[in-house]
């Protein structure tokens, strides 16, 4: 495996989303793309305003697991991160149903010692 990364995600082109933004911990190849079938944790939301904290889960294959939605449901979001570079500036799409939503990478911060 590589190192293990944070990425911190804001969406495109909103001033403050701190409300909105998605903090994942992913680990990352020599190339720094995301890798492994394995899941993901994460929240979306800040800290400083605890009703808009939600941890979740990412699975192998992209879908946010929030606790409720453990079966394959079609409108379930998902976060195209998994294989992508991780890099700040790279744009990752989260989708939910009909409904999509461009975020970009503002961090990614080394957890590995």
């Amino acid at each position: 495996m590589g190192d293990i990364v944070r990425v911190t995600l804001f969406p495109s082109g909103v001033e403050d989303a701190t409300d909105r933004q998605i903090v994942l911990d992913l680990a990352i190849d020599a190339d720094g793309a995301a890798v492994g079938p394995f899941p993901a944790f994460g929240r979306i939301g800040d800290f400083k305003r605890p009703g808009t904290l939600f941890p979740f889960t990412l699975m192998g294959d992209g879908r946010l697991d929030y606790g409720a939605h453990a079966g394959d449901v079609p409108t379930q979001d998902k976060l195209a991160i998994r294989n992508e570079v991780l890099a700040p500036g790279a744009e990752i799409l989260r989708t939910g149903g009909d409904r999509s939503e461009s975020f970009v990478i503002a961090i990614v911060t080394s957890l590995t010692a």
